[in-house]
């Protein structure tokens, strides 16, 4: 007999990734992280001077996108460089950019 429900059952699993992700991005501080990285790699005193939050929060909120593998970053001597790295949530950045920051 033919599971009929497979392709359902496929969908509720990307869902809960989905909605996992997009949990991790609806922080208002982490949105404007991720859309200053959407122009390019900065280093965590660029970001936390624009967003005038502490360091401990700013690295807070990058090790929670690093753990849900968005964003990543590179050592350079004592600096740390961030990037947006998952190309989904690139996607959703540049929509909601479209969407909220252009008007």
């Amino acid at each position: 007999m033919k599971n009929n429900h497979a392709p359902l059952l496929n969908m509720m699993v990307i869902a809960e990734d989905v909605g996992q992700t997009l949990k991790t991005i609806a922080h208002p501080h982490r949105l404007m992280i991720l859309c200053l990285l959407k122009e390019g790699k900065k280093n965590v005193t660029e970001m936390t001077e624009v967003l005038g939050i502490s360091q401990t929060a700013m690295s807070n909120h990058l090790a929670r996108l690093r753990k849900e593998n968005i964003v990543d970053f590179t050592r350079y001597h004592r600096s740390l460089v961030y990037e947006l790295t998952s190309d989904d949530v690139k996607r959703v950045i540049n929509t909601l950019y479209e969407v909220y920051c252009t008007r």
